[in-house]
């Protein structure tokens, strides 16, 4: 029976490795120069054609954006390509003579650390007994680690927006260590020449994007990255294995520990939130401009939220710094004392532990969001979460089925809560399907929440809370 690692001491030794300046690594390899940038063509082409599509917009909003999707979005999902590509996998998965050890590799951010889970599942589902280590964000972890999927949780990845040098020299040395049957990476600015394994041993989910951008123009299809993860690591290991269970993937999940769970009750104690009103926490914070809404519109929604029969939580805000200061401050008086501002010295693990005690999470594209649509379970065994907060998420930019969370619309991944989600898409003029690279995006005038209508997102919020205290009342009624 696999094993999950209960201690991060289980990454020393590679984790705190310090690499040698003579050019060389741990192993006596020589360190390849600028090995984050060792793609340098494949870059530069990203940036090249992600700029020249951003200046195609600034300058013709409607038309260009409509160019890009009839011209990129055709080529892109091209089912020649396509074809191609799952020739390839079919090819690596025939060619593998052992599956005893698999390593997950992710995208360096909190969110996809979090998303990616999806691959751990459907690992297990052909093989049970399997070692399959799961390489995460190193503020994450805490989160992940329980995981019943994974025999090893290794935090490694830094908060960046590339991994650094640093950073793939360990997972260089991680996998020639390791010695892994099957590396499965998920991390689309990584190939097999950066991470120093042979290309018969990796499976590049990067391959799989033609699917993922066709999907768009089927709108019944869950096109969401986490389905769509556990979907491609199913199709490919179904080649090769029969199935031990059936098809498993119920949606994300987090493993929390005692020590998180006090830190959000005692946060909340010390707020005044025990007053028996709905709790809605508003994240206005995101890693992008393009998934973060401007201040004026996050104020007028807010001000919005507000009014409802509620008490609010605002987020402070670690990208864009203050940000939920700010947002507090721009309310009248009166609305005002309805908030509490949630500090960044909360740890993460108890960020997410207070969400669940929320009963709304209102988040843009942004990490916090797979937290709050992802299941709560209790370490120890010692905590029974509520799992009953519903996930609103605006979105800009980024295209909505592939990261949001709807209970209602076709195509969408519901968040994995006893509660209601939605996904809402603000109206702007340009997006395209090259904004789901919002790294590379370089858009001077930014357009992406142009249109947020404030009091329709704020009417479904009041009609759900409604519900809620209706649901509460009766239980009241039927206790007495």
């Amino acid at each position: 029976m696999h094993k999950n690692s209960k201690e991060e001491n289980h990454t020393q030794g590679w984790h705190d490795r310090k690499h040698s300046p003579s050019g060389l690594n741990s192993h006596g390899h020589l360190i390849p120069e600028d090995l984050p940038g060792k793609r340098r063509l494949y870059n530069i082409l990203q940036k090249t054609l992600f700029n020249a599509s951003s200046r195609l917009t600034d300058r013709f909003p409607r038309s260009g954006s409509r160019f890009l999707d009839l011209t990129v979005r055709p080529l892109a999902g091209n089912p020649l390509l396509s074809a191609l590509s799952t020739h390839h996998n079919r090819m690596v998965i025939r060619g593998l003579t052992s599956f005893r050890s698999f390593l997950v590799v992710p995208d360096i951010h909190i969110g996809d650390s979090v998303v990616s889970q999806s691959a751990l599942t459907a690992i297990r589902d052909f093989f049970p007994e399997a070692c399959v280590d799961y390489v995460v964000n190193r503020t994450v972890y805490p989160l992940l680690k329980g995981n019943p999927e994974a025999t090893h949780i290794r935090p490694l990845f830094s908060n960046s927006s590339f991994i650094s040098t640093e950073d793939l020299l360990d997972l260089r040395d991680m996998i020639q260590t390791g010695e892994y049957d099957l590396v499965l990476n998920f991390n689309p600015y990584l190939n097999e020449k950066d991470m120093g394994i042979n290309r018969k041993r990796i499976l590049n989910f990067l391959t799989y994007a033609p699917t993922i951008v066709r999907n768009e123009n089927r709108p019944s299809e869950i096109n969401h990255f986490a389905f769509q993860t556990y979907h491609f690591t199913w199709k490919m290991l179904s080649l090769v294995a029969k199935p031990q269970r059936p098809e498993h993937f119920m949606g994300l999940r987090l493993t929390l520990g005692d020590r998180a769970v006090e830190e959000a009750q005692r946060f909340t104690a010390q707020a005044d939130l025990t007053d028996g009103l709905p709790i809605i926490m508003f994240n206005p914070d995101a890693s992008s401009p393009l998934t973060r809404m401007p201040l004026k519109k996050s104020t007028g929604l807010l001000a919005r939220i507000a009014r409802l029969n509620t008490s609010i939580l605002v987020a402070a805000g670690h990208t864009e710094r203050g940000i939920g200061k700010r947002l507090i401050a721009s309310l009248p008086d009166s609305l005002r004392s309805k908030t509490r501002i949630v500090q960044t010295s909360l740890p993460l693990e108890a960020f997410a532990a207070l969400i669940d005690i929320c009963d709304v999470f209102v988040s843009g594209d942004t990490g916090p969001l797979h937290i709050a649509a992802a299941r709560k379970f209790s370490r120890s065994g010692r905590h029974k979460f509520r799992n009953r907060t519903a996930v609103l998420s605006i979105f800009g930019a980024t295209p909505a089925r592939m990261s949001g969370y709807d209970s209602f619309q076709p195509g969408y991944l519901p968040a994995n809560q006893d509660a209601p989600s939605w996904s809402y898409s603000a109206q702007n003029p340009c997006r395209n399907i090259t904004c789901v690279n919002k790294i590379y995006k370089t858009c001077r005038t930014i357009r992406c929440f142009d249109e947020v209508n404030e009091e329709k997102i704020a009417e479904l919020l009041g009609a759900f809370l409604r519900t809620l205290s209706h649901q509460r009342s009766s239980s009241l009624e039927s206790g007495r």
